[in-house]
């Protein structure tokens, strides 16, 4: 099927027709993650690192939090997003700021005392969370060969004539946060395409991967 979309688009442009980005949902392809503790509730506790509020990435956030949603309704989970955000931001403003003034960087010690206020915060009205998911998300560089993208454990495709071109992509730094136990981190990607706040769907092979060693999911719906 994409090997004739790529054929389609080819005689369109040779025809002086303007080329159109094939808008392909990311694959994963990474293996599944597995934690000695399997997942015992369907509360979603999550955060955005500051990073997210700067460029395209605040619209990249936009659409995966809008997939978040519709993905929490799916597999009846509830999502505890806003709440948690809402804590952290207040916690990092009410000290000043999470950027150092010195350095322009991320102040790690604040950072890492605004997740537990979090964290806290979170667990003291349900008890059942044990894992705050933190997102940093990163922008670079890839190669994209014959209109495919391999990168941190996503496939994703292209519409293009050109057998290598770089591209620009969005991938997200995920630490699972877990103060009682070993903290694990991954990066996986996110997208190559410009951000689509009308689709709500096109993340959820990503939000499948992340989602399932902390939250209860609806096998039937995955």
């Amino acid at each position: 099927m994409i090997k004739h979309i790529f054929i389609i688009i080819a005689l369109l442009n040779l025809v002086g027709c303007k080329l159109i980005q094939y808008n392909s949902d990311p694959n994963v392809t990474a293996n599944t993650i597995t934690f000695a503790k399997p997942a015992t509730h369907r509360n979603l506790a999550y955060i955005w690192l500051p990073t997210a509020n700067t460029g395209n990435k605040v619209l990249y956030r936009e659409a995966f939090d809008n997939n978040v949603a519709n993905f929490s309704k799916k597999h009846t989970l509830t999502n505890l997003n806003p709440q948690a955000q809402t804590v952290f931001n207040d916690f990092i403003i009410e000290q000043g700021g999470a950027f150092d003034t010195n350095t322009g960087k991320l102040n790690a010690e604040l950072i890492q005392t605004a997740m537990q206020h979090t964290f806290n915060n979170i667990t003291a009205e349900y008890p059942s969370v044990d894992t705050l998911l933190v997102i940093h998300p990163k922008e670079t560089a890839i190669k994209v060969v014959d209109g495919t993208a391999n990168w941190h454990g996503v496939e994703q495709h292209i519409a293009t004539i050109k057998s290598v071109e770089f591209r620009s992509v969005i991938s997200l730094a995920i630490q699972y946060y877990a103060p009682e136990s070993k903290t694990y981190n991954l990066e996986i990607g996110l997208d190559l395409h410009t951000p689509d706040l009308t689709d709500n769907s096109k993340y959820e092979q990503v939000l499948t991967h992340i989602l399932e060693p902390i939250v209860i999911l609806n096998t039937a719906t995955k």
